[in-house]
């Protein structure tokens, strides 16, 4: 029995390793799911998830990636290419005046959202990342809109 903990335990130390250690983040969403850091632009934020319950660390899945953002009837329509694994997708959103928090989430198999609290003329900007049961992915990359500036327009 004994044995058997310590390889539990050696199986986890080597999933954190590998995960690269962790950051805590300024919001709530960047605490809960580790990592975000320099690594959150390129997808490549840390991984989340401790492997509780004795077995080793689950692998953390791999990131939705955003399509576009853009200005859709003065709100801002967010899409993306999801990862089949996700049960969610969590979009969380920054502007000139707030850092980065939970915007939204929405069901795995989503693609697309209108976020219809994005309303002020100023620029937003979105990041996402999957969750599989308790374990997040790295987030997505990073892309702004300004409802407030319809596509096409000067």
């Amino acid at each position: 029995m004994a044995y058997a903990r310590l390889i539990g335990l050696a199986a986890v130390s080597l999933a954190l390793a590998a995960c690269g250690g962790s950051e805590t983040g300024s919001s709530p969403a960047e605490g809960t799911g580790g990592g975000g850091g320099a690594g959150a632009a390129s997808g490549t934020g840390g991984h989340g998830g401790t492997g509780e319950g004795g077995g080793p660390a689950a692998t953390a899945p791999d990131a939705p990636v955003l399509s576009f953002v853009m200005p859709m009837l003065g709100v801002v329509h967010v899409e993306w290419v999801p990862q089949p694994e996700c049960d969610q997708i969590e979009a969380e959103r920054k502007d000139p005046t707030h850092d980065y928090a939970v915007a939204f989430t929405v069901a795995g198999s989503k693609k697309a959202y209108m976020d219809s609290e994005a309303t002020e003329d100023m620029e937003y900007t979105y990041r996402l990342r999957c969750k599989v049961g308790e374990v997040y992915s790295g987030y997505s990359n990073e892309m702004s809109a300004n409802p407030a500036e319809e596509e096409g327009a000067p």
